[in-house]
This record gives C-alpha cells, structure tokens and sequence, in this order.
C-alpha cells in the first residue's frame, strides 16, 4: 500500500534529516531527482510536473512570491511521489486549503487534495508546528492569534494564509490560550 501524503511527507523528511523550519524544499526537489525550472508562467498557473524515463522538471512561476513559489515546489514533489503515471501535471492557483475545484474530475480533485496536504506536512510538519507553537504561547505574556500566525509563518518561511489554514487543520488554534486576532 502506498504511503498517506503526510506519511510520505514525514519519511522524505526522515531521509533528509530535516529538523528544525524553514525546510528546504529546493535541495528536497533535488534529493527525489527533479530539476527545478522557474519561468514566468501565463495566466493563474502556478507550476507543473513533467517526467518522462529519464527527466523529472517542476516549473515554478517565476512571477509568483518566494512562500507561493516553495508551497508549489512542495505540491509538485508531492504529485512526484504521490501520482506515479501522469507525465504532466499542469496545477492552477495551488490552494492551501486543500480545496479544488468543482470542475475537476473527482479523482484529480482527490490528487490535488494529496498534494496539499503532502505540502503542507512537508513544509509545516505537525510536529515541528506544536514545538515552534508552544514555544511561541509559553515565552509570551500577551499576543494575539494574528501575532502567532505571524511568527510561525516566518520561522517556516511560508504565507500567513498557509500557516492559518494548517494551524486550524492541526486544532492548534482551538487549545491554545491566544488573545483575540
């Protein structure tokens, strides 16, 4: 059976002894065998996969920000590892909430949700969110959720939006004891 996103997220991790954020998703493209080939990209595409028998390419806007950029890198290595079989893999606005849209097949929405959330484990893994968390709440007297959103987003080197989303996914901001955003 095929490893879960998250597990196959946490086993690359492993591999490449990563430990502390910001990950470095550049030198994990490489460490699985992909080039990495940043061009500006037209209209809302924000990066693709191509592989064939013996090249594995993932484009990257080049227009698009840095925390955009590595979370594409992310999703890409993600269907590398996940989806063997596609040649090319074309993905528009790579959605942090692991939502696609509802004109996709449901089979590629599923593949788009995997890559996601591999992303996101892979540049936020849960373990490393919870200590960086608590770290953050346990040296501070007062802050807001907005503060913590922050301060996560920067040591992992990732959007806000994507620490937000991965730390309502992780219940994080349900047990904590932050004050108003």
């Amino acid at each position: 059976m095929a490893d879960s996103p998250k597990a196959a997220a946490r086993r690359l991790l492993r591999e490449a002894n990563v430990a502390t954020p910001p990950v470095p998703v550049e030198a994990l493209a490489e460490r699985v065998g992909a080039e990495l080939s940043y061009r500006s990209l037209e209209g809302d595409i924000s990066g693709l996969l191509y592989r064939d028998e013996g090249r594995k390419v993932i484009g990257v806007n080049a227009l698009d920000g840095r925390t955009r950029q590595r979370f594409t890198i992310a999703h890409e290595i993600g269907h590398l590892l996940l989806h063997p079989g596609h040649t090319v893999i074309v993905d528009k606005l790579v959605k942090v909430n692991f939502r696609a849209t509802a004109s996709m097949p449901v089979a590629r929405r599923e593949e788009e949700r995997e890559a996601n959330e591999f992303a996101a484990e892979l540049l936020m893994p849960e373990r490393l969110v919870n200590t960086y968390a608590s770290e953050i709440v346990g040296e501070s007297v007062l802050f807001s959720k907005d503060d913590l959103v922050r301060a996560l987003a920067q040591r992992f080197d990732v959007s806000p939006l994507a620490m937000e989303y991965r730390l309502v996914n992780l219940h994080l901001l349900d047990g904590l004891a932050v004050q108003g955003g």
